[in-house]
């Protein structure tokens, strides 16, 4: 492909090819609402696949918009590895993707299907036609090309946690009545209109069959909550340990049983509470990019958070602040008002946000710490894996408080950013306490557990480095104890009922 650079090159060939490739990829994607509808009378396992088909494209048109937003505003930054660019990536396309939809939504239904329609045809368009500068470009798939190196046992475990993601979803319920549905999403009423603005043209193409509806917005808040959540979770791991060790951490949170009994008892608690990981590696890696214009993604992943629920607003303004006065602290003044004056998208939105909600009632969800202390102790106690979480507190603790401790003289980790997420997850945990629940039940603290029961294990890996056998062995007994209480088959049983009988109303409340 280089070979498009030399003057020799046939670059009306590579052009052609470039061209023809992406138009039917992409438009072959864009017809899939079509062949969705015409699917009706077939079994939901196939059109669960079709459906996971359209929201993977979707969320392949916020990439290439976030890419094409870094292109336009000349934003160059640094990455801690491909997750962290692919996510940033996501996370503006998606922002950006929620203005356009909202902005459509003030269009009269006559015609809105036009725009709509409109829209993904010019973008498709825009994509596929090729320039030079496209052809010798990286696509989506060169972001992951890392993994190539993987060995045996980072893609076996690599393997059995995405099956085991997969395996994991839920039985969601099947209404007619879209209204019902979110009152069953969101019963406490935190989410903005906004947010179903977006839903509702985001599934536009069935909007006249609610059936589809009910599982298209089911299997995002699903599939896009946790993908945005586990791959945030990632990418705190690599701030600190190992690729291996950061594969077994994604296993040992997507592997516990309480994964599976949290959705039981609350479907939709993907929505409510896997947001906090996410602005902790946001401010983690605005810190790491050194670019002052990473504000705009913050400030752009705040207010995507504020129409999911009106309280993460607090969230904005302890982060900025964390920032601008902690984080920061080594940059010029110039740096911290230049990164804050690009929150200042975000800001407007979030009081856009504010103004349009119709009940605001703040500090009506708190937790007690006796509340709290009982719900992590029952997060640990399913989990065998996670009674290293205490060794791994102690030790952050010492880390933080004692970072010249000849002890941890050999631990190649960074302290000061340690202590950074330990004061962040200590504003989220007084947040969760005085604010919301949500910032710190279920999901929202479980993947703190898993953090510091994975910081003992690189202890324990830099510490014998050089013995290549022996750390496959130890990391082949961890990787069987979280395997072994994983309840797997559990998992398949549910879903395989869930493909049998959907719930309705009356079987969903009565759980």
């Amino acid at each position: 492909m280089n070979n498009t650079l030399t003057k020799n090159s046939n670059i009306v060939w590579e052009k052609s090819k470039f061209f023809v490739n992406r138009a039917v990829i992409y438009f072959s994607f864009l017809l899939l609402p079509v062949w969705i509808q015409k699917s009706l009378e077939i079994n939901i396992f196939v059109q669960s696949l079709m459906m996971l088909a359209y929201i993977v494209f979707m969320a392949g048109q916020w990439y290439l918009l976030g890419k094409e937003i870094d292109h336009r505003l000349k934003i160059y930054f640094r990455a801690n590895s491909t997750i962290d660019r692919v996510l940033y990536r996501v996370i503006i396309g998606n922002a950006t993707m929620m203005i356009i939809f909202n902005l459509m939504s003030f269009i009269p239904d006559s015609i809105v299907r036009h725009f709509f329609w409109g829209f993904f045809v010019v973008v498709g368009l825009f994509y596929s036609w090729p320039t030079r500068g496209k052809i010798i470009q990286e696509s989506v798939f060169t972001q992951f090309t890392e993994y190539k190196y993987l060995d045996a046992f980072e893609k076996t475990v690599l393997f059995i946690t995405i099956a085991m993601f997969f395996t994991s979803m839920p039985s969601f319920p099947f209404l007619s009545n879209l209204e019902t549905l979110k009152l069953i999403i969101d019963p406490e009423e935190k989410m903005n209109v906004q947010l179903w603005n977006y839903l509702q043209m985001n599934f536009y193409p069935f909007i006249r069959f609610p059936h589809l509806m009910n599982l298209g917005w089911s299997m995002h808040f699903y599939f896009i909550s946790f993908s945005l959540y586990l791959l945030a979770f990632y990418g705190i791991l690599r701030f600190f340990i190992s690729r291996r060790l950061s594969i077994l951490g994604l296993f040992a949170l997507v592997s516990t049983w309480g994964f599976s009994i949290f959705l039981k008892k609350d479907v939709y608690a993907c929505a409510s509470t896997t947001f906090t990981v996410l602005w902790v590696w946001s401010i983690l890696w605005c810190v790491k990019s050194s670019t002052y214009r990473s504000g705009l993604m913050y400030g752009l992943l705040c207010y995507a958070a504020t129409t999911l629920n009106y309280n993460h607003l607090f969230l904005f303004p302890v982060g900025l602040a964390l920032l601008y006065f902690v984080f920061l602290k080594e940059n010029t003044d110039w740096y911290r008002n230049q990164f804050v004056k690009y929150t200042s998208l975000g800001m407007f939105l979030i009081l856009i946000t504010l103004i349009t909600h119709i009940d605001l009632r703040f500090f009506e969800y708190s937790m007690s710490f006796h509340q709290f202390f009982l719900y992590l102790a029952s997060v640990i106690k399913r989990k065998a894996f996670y009674s290293l979480s205490f060794i791994g507190l102690v030790a952050l603790l010492i880390v933080i408080f004692k970072p010249n401790r000849k002890f941890w003289a050999n631990l190649n980790i960074d302290h000061k950013r340690l202590a950074d997420i330990g004061i962040l997850v200590s504003c989220v945990i007084a947040l969760g306490l005085l604010v919301d629940k949500d910032m710190v039940r279920s999901f929202g603290i479980l993947w703190f557990v898993v953090f510091l029961s994975i910081l003992p294990l690189e202890w324990i890996f830099q510490s014998i480095s050089r013995l290549r056998s022996r750390r496959n062995f130890i990391y082949m007994i961890y990787v069987l104890l979280c395997l072994l209480d994983s309840h797997f088959e559990g998992r398949i049983r549910m879903m395989y009922d869930f493909y049998q009988s959907p719930p309705d109303i009356v079987e969903y409340l009565n759980r």
